[in-house]
């Protein structure tokens, strides 16, 4: 799996912000996750994607994913419907 390859190569200490917009990742960071994103062939946000993917499987019940499906499909309907 993607994510076992990453989580051995992370360190512990982090240096991530939050601001009122967004978080922000160090610049070591974000090259990190573009250069691991690269040798899947994926762009970065679709590599956050997959490696979340594969830690859910790995972490979480199939109670709280399908919890978190349905809210994803909930805020992309309001998106959808709000676009209109």
């Amino acid at each position: 799996m993607v994510f076992e390859e990453v989580i051995e190569s992370m360190p512990v200490k982090t240096n991530v912000q939050k601001d009122k917009r967004a978080w922000w990742l160090s610049h070591e960071a974000f090259l990190t996750l573009q250069e691991l994103a690269q040798q899947q062939g994926l762009q970065v946000a679709a590599f956050l994607e997959v490696i979340s993917r594969e830690l859910a499987l790995q972490r979480l019940s199939e109670e709280q994913r399908a919890r978190i499906k349905a809210e994803a499909q909930r805020i992309a309907a309001g998106r959808e419907n709000g676009e209109q």
